[in-house]
């Protein structure tokens, strides 16, 4: 071969290296869009730029709870395909992709350790954006690592039958954010049924327990319309009644305006609710440093003695408790606070021109026996679910570690069927 040969060749070898790395430049930049996943649709955001003969790669995720940023692993691109790895929420995310001129199709998987969990598909657009995702009102869903085994359930066949309210524009329902606590109580050996009809003797008739959490009067919490009665009338009175004559209630009702919506209830059994936002400045959750996450203690006296705070052995003691702000309450002179607020405690709506009111004597938890029946009172509902949060995910309620918030649930629904004492 002659030098002429010889210089073409290497000509041409500069060239096509030249063209190839420029096609994988080509792949730098942000690539966004749908991911299309069981449990719905989010968003995926992948940027790449090169560094050298390197690629790297930043990533978003949109998600109910808000956007992630997790970090890339393992980033390989070869030829018009790329592969990684990530974590999200405990769970391993694998990534497989295929470059198409403008357009970036793939899958994910997301795996708990050797099990697949999920998994979805994405198609990116170069400069494209993730599409708006509908979100859990106030950024709560259910804690999907929640466990909600119990080692020794209560009733191993034939438990009691529970109505789960989902009439009234429950903020909680049993499929959504209260799952984790309708699980927890089903394999404990309760009988869960969801309720879609307006409370009557009817409907109530053939159940032990009726739960109702957070019911609003409008679909969506953030309208004017939603502190507006969730029940009528003659469906309270239903209730009131069906308690008397045997019947057990569990009446949950949070902050504004789950407070003004559920007062009709309350009244029914002499209880008063605050319709505000409650904040205790002296004894708070330190590690969330938020005044509105309520701890009550044993040792304080704010945690009252009671079956439900007693359980049926030492094992089932409660100890402590966080509620996750919720509203105050005053129950009638023959009821007990077991949930008791510190003289420090306050009521208030937000704004700069809010006045703050004294919480002192008010609780946040209640037991009464009206009747034939037992009835549950809680100013706040996330004690009693399992709940993440926020860009971060921030969990409360009984997935949180070093409280006993998860006991506290199993022995209300224990004391509301009789176990307990």
């Amino acid at each position: 071969m002659n030098k002429l040969s010889l210089v073409c060749c290497a000509l041409l070898l500069v060239l096509v290296s030249a063209s190839a790395l420029g096609q994988g430049e080509n792949f730098s930049g942000t690539w966004a869009g749908p991911l299309v996943r069981e449990a719905g649709t989010a968003g995926l955001e992948i940027t790449l730029a090169r560094d050298g003969a390197t690629w790297k790669a930043t990533m978003k995720m949109r998600l109910p709870v808000g956007d992630v940023e997790p970090t890339v692993e393992g980033l390989k691109i070869v030829g018009n395909e790329i592969w990684f790895a990530t974590t999200v929420n405990g769970n391993a995310i694998k990534v497989a992709g295929k470059f198409e001129g403008d357009k970036l199709t793939g899958s994910t998987e997301a795996f708990r350790g050797e099990t697949k969990v999920g998994g979805g598909t994405f198609t990116l657009t170069r400069g494209g954006q993730m599409p708006a995702v509908q979100q859990a009102q106030g950024g709560q869903v259910a804690d999907p690592d929640f466990d909600p085994k119990v080692a020794k359930p209560a009733y191993t066949k034939n438990g009691p039958k529970v109505l789960f309210d989902e009439a009234h524009n429950n903020f909680h329902t049993a499929s959504g954010r209260y799952k984790p606590f309708a699980d927890l109580i089903t394999n404990d050996g309760y009988q869960v049924t969801p309720n879609k009809q307006k409370f009557s003797a009817e409907t109530l008739k053939g159940y032990d327990i009726l739960v109702i959490s957070n019911a609003l009067g409008a679909p969506r919490m953030n309208t004017p319309e939603a502190g507006n009665p969730a029940f009528t009338d003659q469906e309270c009175e239903a209730v009131r009644d069906w308690v008397k004559a045997g019947g057990n209630l569990l009446l949950i009702a949070d902050h504004a305006p789950m407070g003004a919506a559920n007062q009709i209830m309350g009244q029914r059994f002499g209880v008063d609710m605050s319709k505000m936002f409650t904040l205790d400045p002296e004894n708070y959750d330190a590690e969330s440093n938020n005044p509105s996450f309520i701890v009550y203690t044993r040792e304080s006296g704010r945690l009252v003695d009671h079956p439900v705070t007693r359980g049926r052995n030492d094992t089932e003691r409660v100890n402590k408790i966080i509620a996750f702000t919720g509203q105050s309450l005053k129950g009638p002179p023959d009821s007990v606070a077991f949930l008791k607020l510190a003289d420090t405690a306050q009521d208030r709506m937000p704004g700069p021109d809010s006045e703050p009111v004294s919480a002192a004597g008010r609780s946040q938890g209640i037991a009464m026996r009206p009747g034939k029946g037992r009835v549950i009172v809680l100013g706040e509902a996330a004690m009693l679910s399992a709940q993440i949060t926020g860009p971060t995910q921030m969990k409360f309620g009984m997935n949180r570690a070093g409280i006993d918030n998860r006991q506290l649930a199993l022995n209300i629904v224990h004391w509301l069927s009789g176990l307990l004492k």
